[in-house]
């Protein structure tokens, strides 16, 4: 637990220093390689590998004594720094933990800018540590190889694979590669598929779900390509809460278009995922939602609209299904948004459909506020019943009303 802790610690930190204070981050850390990709965008990646020294300072923000820790000395900073973290469990002064806080930062970047060689040699020096318990090598071997992999990725992934009993997280290695160059992640997936053993499918999904933003066509490729149908459809979830705004989730959507590949039922499962995905926002501020073809909105609609989070635009929602044209029939996602808007706001959802222009949308909210209205307020709900025009639906909606 207390290892736990501490590697908390560092993702802490490295996202405090990348300018990433992301509360999910800190709580889910599975997040990490956000901030490392954040990391290496900054830095200007893809670049190709190298064993040469690489040029300190290169960062903006980056402190000046960054590239004075020697890759032959990284490894006795490395665990000093881990032990003074650790030290925090319990330390309460707050000038003492931005200092310790601060002393990591330095190895953070230090070890983001290692070459492949100097790579190797802080693994090799790392492994040879007697003085380490078991415990603390390999949580300190995975946060070396994740970290350095934003530039190392290769060499990264061959030292996982080559330590895998001592704490090397392939799996880890291949979500942050993948995020930043997609093609070089498969291919070394591919070429070392026995080598890699059981921990293949895992790996090759981190693959697939981080490579959607970087590289759709590639993404939807390898996702369509999957020989576990059940994995594929699961998957699809996934693979669309990758895509983390308009442009990434335009560019994929673009690619579903082009390749034509929305069909059966992960199609429509990654559908529904994209939707589910939008309802977080509103349809206002979504370049996605606007360039949907009728269709398109079709398909999308019941996961927006069924999301909890829908209900916190509701409005918007709501106006955005009346201008697609959506039903507001009995097998309509339309209906439930506004039956859970009036649970939760009876009076800002009234108000909304008083403004609706005179039509069958209008008619069809109209019955159902009143129907929502009847046991609360039966007044209220005859005097809507009233404004339906003359028919079928108007005489069965006051005959309920009165029973």
């Amino acid at each position: 637990m207390k290892v736990l802790r501490v590697i908390f610690l560092l993702i802490l930190v490295a996202l405090i220093w990348s300018g990433a204070r992301k509360q999910s981050a800190v709580v889910h850390l599975q997040t990490e390689h956000e901030t490392l990709v954040a990391r290496a965008t900054a830095i200007g990646l893809p670049e190709r590998e190298s064993d040469g020294p690489r040029e300190p300072g290169r960062v903006a923000k980056r402190s000046t004594l960054a590239g004075k820790i020697p890759a032959a000395d990284l490894k006795n900073e490395l665990v000093s720094a881990y032990q003074r973290l650790k030290s925090l469990e319990v330390e309460t002064d707050p000038e003492t933990r931005l200092k310790v806080e601060e002393e990591v930062r330095e190895w953070i970047g230090r070890l983001i800018d290692l070459s492949s060689k100097e790579l190797k040699q802080v693994v090799n020096d790392l492994l040879d540590d007697a003085s380490l318990a078991e415990k603390d090598r390999s949580a300190l071997l995975s946060v070396v190889l994740s970290l350095a992999s934003t530039l190392q990725s290769e060499t990264a992934a061959e030292l996982a694979l080559a330590h895998r009993e001592s704490g090397g997280d392939i799996r880890g290695i291949i979500r942050n590669w993948a995020s930043l160059e997609p093609a070089g992640a498969f291919a070394w997936l591919e070429k070392n598929k026995e080598a890699i053993g059981k921990d293949y499918s895992k790996a090759w999904e981190e693959a697939v779900k981080q490579s959607a933003s970087r590289d759709p066509a590639l993404a939807l490729y390898s996702l369509a390509n999957m020989q576990d149908t059940k994995a594929r459809e699961r998957m699809a979830g996934d693979f669309a809460a990758s895509l983390k705004d308009d442009s990434s989730r335009m560019a994929m959507l673009e690619e579903i278009r082009r390749s034509q590949m929305v069909h059966g039922v992960w199609g429509i499962k990654l559908w529904e995922s994209i939707g589910n995905n939008l309802a977080n926002g509103s349809p206002d501020s979504s370049a996605v939602v606007k360039g949907l073809s009728p269709g398109e909105c079709e398909l999308i609609s019941g996961a927006v609209l069924t999301s909890g989070q829908s209900l916190n635009h509701a409005e918007a929602w709501l106006d955005w299904s009346r201008n697609s044209h959506l039903p507001m029939d009995p097998f309509s996602p339309v209906p439930p948004l506004l039956t859970r808007w009036i649970n939760d706001d009876y009076q800002a959802a009234g108000e909304w459909i008083n403004k609706q222009p005179a039509g069958e949308f209008r008619n069809a909210a109209a019955a159902n506020y009143a129907r929502m209205m009847a046991k609360r307020f039966p007044a209220t709900a005859r005097d809507w019943a009233a404004t339906l025009p003359e028919g079928p639906e108007k005489r069965r909606l006051l005959e309920d009303l009165q029973k």
